[in-house]
């Protein structure tokens, strides 16, 4: 475990399965106090199991993001219990397939989506800078490379995931004064339960779990303001942010 990150008191938000589950036991083995949140009271059970085995302390809280006054119920209880936050991992969302005016496209999927990707954050986002401010931290969010454009069958996911991606630069620009930093973290397509690999262009493009959390800790320990990985897809997303609108639309719909 990298030195830097141990014993700290370290809040993941989503850790019940994929990148924030990874996260919480690699950071397991490092003594720290960690503070793991979902929806799912059963897997978070066995996840603390684990990370108590492995040396560290850890707290369940059982919530639902996209509830604002639960959150804060929560975060409240979780500083109480192990103190002040030092490092926390900002990685609730996902989406399924949408299709705006077919599968999924409906009003009411849309706004969903926006309320699990993007509520979600600001939910946990405002209320650790207050906690942060003056103290310090390491606010780091898991946003998506579909937020840097729309993404065919996920425009409700990138859009919220584009939201996030400015509210987190507006972070750094407006609290650079403050002892926080922040750190917003693009991966790729993982090898996770929530992927839909039928939908992903090429399985060369798929990135183990582990790779996913090894590059998560190292942007986290080195201060990055941004890491989008593996390279293939940052390669990918710069050149296509160079296109002319006209054929970056055109590229994406042969993509999708």
């Amino acid at each position: 475990m990298r030195r830097s990150l141990r014993d700290k008191t370290i809040l993941i938000t989503g850790a019940s399965s994929g990148i924030g589950r990874g996260v919480a036991l690699a950071l397991s083995r490092g003594a720290n106090r960690i503070v793991v949140t979902a929806r799912r009271a059963d897997r978070l059970a066995e996840l603390a199991a684990e990370i108590e085995a492995n040396g560290s302390t850890c707290v369940v809280g059982v919530v639902d993001a996209t509830d604002r006054e639960a959150v804060a119920r929560q975060l409240e209880a979780a500083i109480a219990a192990v103190g002040p936050i030092d490092v926390a991992l900002l990685n609730v969302g996902g989406s399924p397939v949408h299709v705006m005016g077919g599968r999924n496209g409906d009003a009411a999927s849309v706004v969903d989506t926006m309320r699990k990707n993007y509520d979600a954050l600001v939910h946990y986002l405002c209320p650790l800078i207050d906690h942060m401010r003056v103290r310090g931290g390491t606010i780091a969010y898991t946003g998506s490379p579909a937020g840097m454009f729309a993404l065919p069958k996920s425009g409700p996911y990138s859009a919220a995931k584009a939201a996030g991606r400015i509210l987190m630069d507006a972070c750094r620009i407006e609290l650079a004064q403050t002892p926080i930093r922040f750190v917003t973290l693009y991966p790729g397509f993982t090898d996770t339960e929530g992927l839909a690999a039928e939908e992903v262009p090429s399985p060369a493009l798929i990135i183990p779990l582990e790779r996913a959390v090894d590059e998560v800790l190292w942007a986290i320990e080195t201060g990055r303001s941004a890491h989008m990985f593996p390279k293939r897809i940052r390669y990918a997303i710069a050149v296509a942010r160079w296109l002319p609108e006209r054929w970056l639309r055109a590229v994406l719909r042969l993509v999708g």
